[in-house]
C-alpha cells in the first residue's frame, strides 16, 4: 500500500511526520503545517542553538579589512612623497627661485627646506636624516666668481660630499644652477655639485638644470621644473596629485600661491613708539630687580586717582615679554671704528661737477679694539653691512606715507617694530627661503630708521610681483592701470625702470594714489634684504696690529637711462667719516693666502682695486723680511688708468726699495699720447716675458691675480702662451691663485667658453685641481647685488674629463717646447744680462 504524506512547504526537515517516515519512498502529510512554531525555534529545539561567535568575528574582521584597505587606496592616490631642497645662496636670487620650485611641488609633495649657507650647516646632523628619508632631494645653487660654489657652503658641502658621501648612494637627486654665461665657466657650482653627487654614487633623475642670468632665468627654471615634474610622474609609485600638477603646469593654473596667504595671514606686525618701550624696559628691570608685582599699575603717569584700564595692561605686558625675549638674541656681527678715510682717486676733485656720482677710491682703516681684535690673514674677505645713504628727511616723507591700521597717528622714524609669526607650524627655514626680509625681522624689536637705514634696500627697484600686489590697493586709477600693466610685461617694466628708477624710495612721489595704502607687512614681504657685500682685506695684521684696510672703489652704473648711480655698500663705505661705526663680518680664503714658504718665487698680477688683497700679501713678506728671513723673488704687473691716477704708487715703489719686491712692471689703458696697454700685453713685452719665463719654470712659484675677469682670462691665456708647461704645473698643482671680479663681455660665445674649459683641462689632469677664488661685482644694477665673492678649489673638469669629445693632452702638449729649452733660445746681450742677475740674485 502506498501512503500519500502532504509535506509542508516551509522546512520540511523539521516536521514530526518527516522525521519519522523518512525512509518511506512518498508520502503526504494533511492537514498543512500551516501555523507551527517558527523555523528558528524549532532548529533551536531539536539541535540547540549554534556557535555562530567565530563566524560573526571573522565577518566583522573582514569588514573593517575592507575599510581599511580602502583607506589606504585613497591614502596612495593622495600621499605626498617628502622632497627635500638644499639651496646655496648669498644674494637671494637661488633662495628665492627655490621658494617658487618649492610652492610649485608644495601641492603633491611635503617639502623641506635647507639653507647650505647658514652659520651651523655643516653642524647640523639633521639635513643627513632628511636626504635619507626624502624620495628626491634637489641641489639649487648659484654661482660666484669663476664658477665657484658660494664661500659660505664651502663646510656643508665638504661635510656632505667628503665626509657624509654614504648617505648619498642610491638617492634620487636633482640639480639646478644658476650663473652667466658671460664668465667662461658657467654655472660651475652646479657642475660641481652633479659631480661628487655621480661620486658618492647618487642618481640624477634629470638633466642638471642651467638658468642663465644672461639670456634670462625664468623660462629656463619653469621649462626644467616641467621636466621634473613629468619625471616624478613616470615613477612607478608616483600619486595621482602629480599628474594633478603636470596638468596644471601645463595649463598654467597652479595654485602656488595658497601657501603664501596663509603665511601671510599668520603674520603679526606690532608698532610701539619710543615712549612705551622705555617705560616698558623700565618696568622689566624693576620687575626682575625687586620682584615687585603690580608694578605697571603703579608706574602708569597718569591724574591721580585714574586707574590702569586693561588695554594699557595687555599692552604693557605685551611689551615687557618682547623686550625680555630680544634681551637674549645674540648677534654674530661684528662692529669696528672707521679710523679714517683718504681718497685716493676723486673725480670731483679733477674737476667734474659735484652734481654727478663721482668716480672715488677710497682707503678706508677700521679699528677692531672694540670688537674683540679678530684675527685674519692677507687675503681673507670683510663681508660690510652697507647703510643706506638717504636723506632723513626723505627717509620722514616716505614713512609719513605708509599707512598706520593699528593706531590714529602717523608713524615716526623713532617707533619700534616688532614682528611675529602666529602659525608654530610653519618652519622658520620655509620663511626664509619665501620671506627672507620677513625671516630676518622676525622675533627683534628694531626701530624703524634702522630697518629702513641697514636691513632693507630701500634704493632697488620695484619687482614685477610687488607691482601687481600694489595695483590692488592703488585707489587712483591710472595708478592702478600702470601698475597692472608693469607687473604683467617685462618690457613695460624695463621701460619703467629705465625712466624713472622705481626705487621703493620713490614709491608714493611715482604713484600717489598709494599715499596711506602701503603698510609695513606688505614692504617686509615685498622688500629686499640689504645684503652684505664682500671686498678683499688690505693689510697684514702683524704689521697693522688692530687695525684693518680695506681699498673700495665705487660702483656707477645704469639702470638703462642716462641717469648714473652708485652702489650701496660701495657709495656708503667712500664717504664714511672717522668715528662711524661698520657692522661686518669676517670670512677665511685660504686660497689666496700668502705660500708657507717665504722663499717661494711670485708673480704678481693686479689693475684698480684689485691690488688690495696684494697690498695685504706685500705687507706680509715686509713682516718676513723683518723677522730676518729669506724672501723669494717677487714680481708686480699693475695696470691702472694712467700715471696720475696709480694706486698707491709711492707705496709700491716703497716695497721695492726695502727688496720686497724684485721688480715692478707698470701698464696703463688710458695714459695721454701712449697706446693702451695691458696687463696681458706688459707679460707678452720684451723684458717682462724674461722674466717671467724664468720663474714659471720654477717647480716651485706661485702666480697671484686679483681684478676683473677680463684681465684674468687675458693674463692667464698669456702666461700659458709664455710657457705652457710651466704655467700649466703653477695651475695642476695649485699654485694659481685668482681673486676675481667683474663680468666678461656679454658677446663672449659658447664656442670661446668651451675652448677656455679644454685650456683649463690641458693644464690639469683628470684629478687635478685648480685652486680659485674668485671676487665678483656685479654692481646694484636691477637691484641685485653689488659684490658677490667667491673662494675655493674648483674641482669639477673631472666632469669635462669624462666627456669623449676632449682634446688628447699628450698630444696638444707634444709639439710645445719646455720652459728651459725656450729660455735657453734668447742671446741678446741685454737679455743675457738680465737672466744673469736674475740667477744671481737666486743664489
Amino acid at each position: 500500500v502506498n501512503w500519500k504524506w502532504v509535506i509542508p512547504p516551509m522546512s520540511p526537515s523539521t516536521n514530526k511526520a518527516y522525521l519519522g517516515l523518512n525512509r518511506a519512498q512518498e508520502y503526504t502529510l494533511k492537514p498543512a503545517y500551516l501555523f507551527g512554531a517558527s523555523p528558528f525555534q524549532l532548529e533551536v529545539r531539536y539541535f540547540g542553538r549554534r556557535d555562530t561567535s567565530k563566524a560573526m568575528e571573522k565577518f566583522v574582521r573582514a569588514v573593517h579589512l575592507a575599510i581599511l584597505f580602502k583607506r589606504m587606496i585613497n591614502r596612495m592616490r593622495e600621499r605626498k612623497e617628502p622632497i627635500l631642497i638644499i639651496y646655496a645662496s648669498v644674494t637671494g636670487n637661488a633662495a628665492k627661485y627655490a621658494s617658487d620650485l618649492g610652492a610649485i611641488l608644495r601641492s603633491c609633495s611635503n617639502i623641506s627646506f635647507f639653507d647650505a649657507c647658514g652659520v651651523n650647516a655643516a653642524a647640523d646632523e639633521e639635513v643627513f636624516s632628511l636626504i635619507r628619508s626624502a624620495t628626491l632631494t634637489i641641489f639649487i645653487s648659484s654661482t660666484q666668481g669663476n664658477g665657484e660654489l658660494p664661500s659660505l657652503s664651502h663646510k656643508f658641502f665638504s661635510s656632505l660630499f667628503e665626509k657624509n658621501g654614504s648617505v648619498l648612494r642610491g638617492e634620487n637627486c636633482a640639480v639646478l644652477g644658476f650663473g652667466s654665461s658671460a664668465y667662461p665657466i658657467f654655472c660651475g657650482a652646479a657642475i660641481h655639485i652633479s659631480d661628487m653627487l655621480l661620486d658618492n654614487g647618487a642618481v640624477e633623475v634629470v638633466p642638471r638644470g642651467e638658468c642663465d642670468a644672461v639670456l634670462g632665468e625664468s623660462p629656463t627654471f619653469y621649462k626644467w621644473t616641467k621636466l621634473l615634474v613629468l619625471t616624478m610622474a613616470r615613477m612607478p609609485s608616483a600619486s595621482p596629485l602629480v599628474f594633478k600638477l603636470l596638468v596644471d603646469l601645463e595649463e598654467n593654473t597652479t595654485q602656488s600661491l595658497v601657501r603664501a596667504r596663509d603665511m601671510l595671514d599668520s603674520i603679526q606686525v606690532e608698532v610701539f613708539s619710543t615712549e612705551e618701550v622705555q617705560n616698558a624696559a623700565a618696568l622689566s628691570y624693576l620687575t626682575a630687580r625687586k620682584g615687585l608685582k603690580g608694578t605697571i599699575a603703579r608706574r602708569r603717569t597718569v591724574e591721580e586717582g585714574d586707574r590702569p584700564d586693561e588695554e594699557w595692561l595687555s599692552k604693557n605686558s605685551r611689551l615687557m615679554g618682547i623686550i625680555g625675549k630680544s634681551d637674549h638674541d645674540t648677534n654674530e656681527n661684528l662692529e669696528g671704528k672707521v679710523i679714517s678715510r683718504e681718497d685716493v682717486i676723486s673725480s670731483v676733485a679733477n674737476g667734474q661737477e659735484s652734481d654727478v656720482v663721482a668716480r672715488t677710491t677710497s682707503l678706508v682703516k677700521l679699528d677692531l679694539q672694540n670688537c674683540g681684535n679678530p684675527p685674519y690673514q692677507p687675503g681673507d674677505h670683510i663681508r660690510v653691512f652697507p647703510r643706506n645713504v638717504i636723506c632723513l628727511d626723505k627717509l620722514e616723507v616716505f614713512i609719513s606715507h605708509l599707512s598706520s591700521n593699528w593706531d590714529s597717528r602717523d608713524l615716526s622714524l623713532d617707533d619700534q617694530i616688532y614682528v611675529s609669526c602666529t602659525d608654530e607650524d610653519i618652519p622658520r627655514s620655509e620663511l626664509a627661503v619665501s620671506l627672507p626680509l620677513l625671516s630676518e625681522s622676525l622675533d627683534h624689536l628694531f626701530p624703524l630708521d634702522y630697518f629702513f637705514e641697514t636691513q632693507v634696500a630701500i634704493e632697488a627697484p620695484i619687482s614685477m610681483q610687488a607691482c601687481l600686489g600694489l595695483a590692488c590697493i592703488a585707489t587712483g586709477g591710472k595708478d592702478r592701470a600702470v601698475l597692472q600693466g608693469i607687473g604683467q610685461s617685462k618690457k613695460e617694466y624695463e621701460n619703467m625702470v629705465s625712466l624713472c628708477g622705481m626705487k621703493w624710495i620713490d614709491l608714493f612721489k611715482i604713484f600717489p594714489s598709494l599715499s596711506k595704502q602701503v603698510c609695513i607687512k606688505f614692504l617686509l614681504c615685498n622688500m629686499k634684504v640689504n645684503h652684505p657685500r664682500s671686498y678683499s682685506i688690505a693689510s697684514c695684521k702683524s704689521v697693522v696690529g688692530s687695525e684693518l684696510h680695506m681699498v673700495v672703489g665705487r660702483f656707477i652704473y645704469s639702470r638703462g637711462g642716462s641717469k648714473k648711480e652708485a652702489g650701496v655698500c660701495s657709495s656708503f663705505l667712500t664717504s664714511v667719516e672717522p668715528g662711524d661705526e661698520v657692522m661686518f663680518k669676517m670670512e677665511s680664503a685660504p686660497s689666496f693666502h700668502h705660500p708657507l714658504d717665504p722663499s717661494c718665487p711670485i708673480i704678481f698680477i693686479c689693475t684698480g682695486t684689485g691690488y688690495a688683497p696684494i697690498r695685504g700679501l706685500l705687507q706680509k713678506r715686509s713682516y718676513y723680511r723683518s723677522r730676518g728671513e729669506k724672501l723669494g723673488q717677487a714680481f708686480l704687473i699693475f695696470g691702472s688708468r694712467s700715471s696720475k691716477e696709480g694706486l698707491f704708487h709711492d707705496e709700491i715703489n716703497s716695497f721695492k726699495s726695502q727688496g720686497v719686491l724684485k721688480d715692478v712692471f707698470m701698464c696703463y689703458s688710458r695714459e695721454p699720447g701712449e697706446p693702451k696697454e695691458y696687463t696681458a700685453d706688459k707679460i707678452q713685452s720684451k723684458r717682462t716675458s724674461i722674466v717671467l719665463r724664468l720663474i714659471l719654470g720654477r717647480p716651485n712659484t706661485h702666480v697671484f691675480i686679483c681684478g676683473s675677469a677680463n684681465m684674468a682670462e687675458a693674463s692667464k691665456d698669456a702666461l700659458r702662451k709664455l710657457s705652457p708647461r710651466g704655467f700649466g704645473a703653477v695651475a695642476r698643482d695649485g699654485r694659481l691663485h685668482c681673486d676675481v671680479f667683474g663680468a666678461l663681455s656679454t658677446q663672449t660665445t659658447k664656442a670661446k667658453r668651451e675652448r677656455m674649459s679644454l685650456n683649463l683641462l690641458d693644464m690639469s689632469d683628470s684629478e687635478g685641481e685648480l685652486s680659485i677664488s674668485d671676487h665678483l661685482d656685479f654692481g646694484d644694477f636691477g637691484g641685485s647685488r653689488e659684490i658677490v665673492r667667491g673662494l675655493g678649489t674648483w674641482r669639477s673638469v673631472r666632469a669635462h674629463a669624462r666627456r669623449p669629445k676632449l682634446l688628447d693632452r699628450s698630444a696638444s702638449m707634444r709639439n710645445l717646447p719646455s720652459g728651459p729649452r725656450s729660455t735657453s733660445m734668447i742671446n741678446l746681450p741685454s737679455d743675457s744680462l738680465l737672466l744673469m742677475e736674475l740667477l744671481r740674485d737666486e743664489d
